[in-house]
């Protein structure tokens, strides 16, 4: 994790689609071109005062119009007579400005005190609204930078509580918290234009080291071949089983990352389990753990091996052990097949003996071009009759903490001694009562079964079918001091509608294990 400690990160959070741009450059929102304004003098607004209306010399008709003039040969009318002579023949008389209805200077009101000047009505051309200089925002401030959308973030989304923005902001916020030295620059990218953005960007600074957010569906179905690493998919459970309530972004690393140290880190601490480092860890020096936890370790590393390559584990198997198909197991590891994890470092982390049953806590990390990232698989083993260990379950990815915690509680499973001072009781095992096998009932029903006796620790091991067939199993650990009593614990792993099914180990003194058989139930919705 040194790497986020002073390191750079071109981070691309994924947002919902929004209509598509012409223009494909990631910066392109933040340099568009500038809305044009242009303010009105009063040389320009309307028209001069020249222009209105008609001028005084304009006002009427001439005394030579052929409309009051008459010709030669009327009532005292000469051809040397005048226009205006002509015209006072008939009747008219010329008017001059002095003699026609009142002046100008006693017609009504003066300009200069009719009510206000045109420079005082109002406001001038000058003030009226907003000068373009400051109408609303330059092209320059609009939005935010994409330096500043990590802190500026989206309050319109907030507000309407929308989970994916509020899920990124609390990772932003704890990556900023955990590494302020990091250099981080987050650009927005919907996701319908992240094909085309990403190949606007490849060369150049902008292009990403990691996708955080709702990927496509064509991210799966093409893309991450040609632009990104197969992913070993973060654990699902915690904590017995139950399933994670912390909200976590989808996250997608790119192969050609220009920062690819600090990209590859962060994947590892983006998917971390509460502070601890998923890629760390030196592993347990197996000198430490006896011949017998030695051994058990060794099983288990064999057996994830061959899981991880495709093949079956064989005679390195409990009888008992639950199917699940090698295949699935990869799937489960990796999200796509274009990376395996043959080359995968696979190291032992913790081993625990309790008699005839060992626990081995293990972490597979794989690095190459085609395939990244770190799981914590938990083999539980049993020695059979032979006295070799077979293993028993596997769970292939845990998050840290309930890896270990499964682990410590496997190792605490004697019962009470016996009444009469005999010892520890022998393990007798239980009947299942309910549900019954094959019946439905909605989420999260409550499962019981008869206590016949001997055991210290209940252990419930489920499955659930999807359409690769049976996911890996899972263990529900539930204490147990009591015998012949009908035990009752709520299924809170059976919270999705889907066919599961399920089976109950009792766990005695020294790891001494009967196995119920399985039984199925159906999950529908509420």
């Amino acid at each position: 994790m040194r790497a986020l400690e002073n390191g750079s990160l071109n981070i691309w959070v994924i947002r919902q689609a929004v209509p598509k741009r012409k223009d494909l450059q990631i910066a392109a929102l933040h340099h568009a071109t500038p809305l044009t304004y242009t303010e009105q003098t009063t040389g320009n607004f309307g028209q001069s005062a020249t222009t209105f209306g008609q001028t005084a010399g304009s006002y009427g008709v001439s005394s030579s119009s052929p409309t009051i003039a008459v010709g030669a040969g009327a009532p005292g009318v000469t051809a040397n007579s005048t226009d205006e002579e002509k015209a006072a023949a008939v009747g008219y008389a010329a008017q001059t400005s002095g003699s026609f209805g009142q002046t100008s200077g006693s017609y009504g009101t003066a300009a200069s005190d009719h009510g206000q000047t045109a420079s005082s009505l109002g406001q001038t051309s000058s003030t009226y609204g907003t000068s373009a200089s400051n109408h609303g925002q330059t092209a320059g401030s609009f939005g935010n930078s994409l330096s500043t959308i990590a802190d500026a973030g989206n309050a319109a989304s907030q507000a309407k509580g929308d989970p994916i923005r509020t899920a990124s902001l609390e990772f932003e916020e704890r990556l900023r918290r955990a590494f302020p030295g990091l250099q981080v620059k987050y650009t927005d990218v919907p996701s319908n234009e992240l094909g085309d953005d990403l190949r606007a960007a490849r060369g150049s600074k902008l292009y990403p080291d990691v996708l955080v957010g709702p990927l496509p569906a064509e991210w799966w179905t093409g893309w991450q071949q040609e632009y990104g690493v197969a992913l070993l998919r973060p654990a699902m459970f915690v904590d017995d089983g139950l399933q994670s309530a912390r909200s976590q972004p989808e996250v997608a690393l790119l192969a050609r990352a220009p920062h690819a140290v600090e990209a590859r880190a962060f994947v590892l601490w983006l998917n971390d389990d509460d502070g601890v480092c998923l890629g760390c860890g030196g592993g347990v020096d197996l000198a430490s753990v006896g011949a017998e936890g030695a051994k058990a370790a060794d099983v288990a590393k064999n057996a994830i091996g061959q899981l991880l390559n495709g093949e079956s584990l064989g005679d390195q198997a409990d009888p008992a052990m639950a199917d699940f198909s090698p295949l699935l197991s990869q799937g489960v590891l990796l999200t796509t097949a274009n990376g395996l994890a043959g080359d995968a470092d696979l190291q032992v982390e913790n081993v625990s003996v309790n008699g005839k049953l060992a626990a081995v806590a293990m972490r597979v990390m794989v690095s190459s071009e085609k395939a990244f990232g770190a799981a914590h698989p938990l083999l539980v083993l049993r020695k059979d009759d032979d006295g070799q260990w077979r293993v028993l379950h596997v769970s292939l990815n845990l998050p840290v903490y309930e890896q270990q915690t499964v682990r410590k509680k496997l190792m605490d499973s004697a019962p009470p001694d016996r009444a009469d001072g005999g010892g520890p009781a022998v393990v007798e095992g239980v009947s299942l009562a309910s549900p019954l096998d094959g019946e439905k009932r909605q989420v999260m029903p409550e499962l019981w079964w008869d206590n016949k006796g001997g055991a210290g620790l209940q252990v419930v091991e489920w499955q659930i079918y999807g359409q690769g067939g049976l996911a890996d199993p899972q263990l529900f650990l539930v204490p147990d001091g009591a015998s012949r009593l009908r035990t009752r614990t709520v299924a809170g792993f059976m919270n999705t509608p889907a066919k599961y099914r399920w089976r109950v180990w009792s766990v005695g003194a020294e790891g001494e294990t009967k196995i119920s058989p399985w039984r199925s139930v159906v999950i529908v919705a509420r």
